[in-house]
């Protein structure tokens, strides 16, 4: 479930500033509860995916959450071991994915994160048909930790 420390490329390296790439192919709006007990493991929502253009190609089955804190991430996305989706979807067109935010923090000695206010993230990755993979991130989404 932990991730270890990223590198400065990754965006997501765990304890690392958050610096996100321009927004890509997808805009992403997420459903999450505002507060939750910091005795849970984890979180669930929704993210609804919105293309910007014409999009074709293989998609994660849920998509990636991240935690942070402080301008820090904190809790890096759940390893996923699901087969991929076919996903065609046109400009404009909405697809909503299930999503789990882990509430472990992603340093080394892992644990609950602290009660305290966070922000969720979210990410997803479009393989095409052909090219490049197609990278977008949403968020903030404010989540209080009791």
């Amino acid at each position: 479930m932990n991730s270890t420390p990223g590198t400065d490329d990754d965006p997501l390296g765990c304890g690392q500033p958050l610096r996100l790439p321009a927004n890509g192919a997808l805009s992403l709006d997420a459903r999450f509860p505002g507060t939750t007990q910091g005795t849970n493991q984890m979180v669930t929502g929704t993210v609804e995916v919105t293309s910007q253009r014409d999009v074709r190609g293989v998609v994660s089955q849920q998509a990636e959450m991240f935690l942070v804190r402080d301008d820090r991430v904190v809790g890096v996305p759940l390893a996923q071991d699901l087969l991929g989706v076919q996903i065609d979807l046109a400009a404009g067109e909405v697809e909503r994915l299930p999503a789990d935010a882990t509430l472990i923090s992603c340093e080394p000695d892992g644990g609950p994160v602290p009660p305290g206010d966070y922000e969720l993230y979210a990410r997803v990755v479009v393989t095409p048909d052909d090219g490049a993979a197609l990278v977008s991130f949403g968020g903030p989404w404010p989540i209080q930790v009791t």
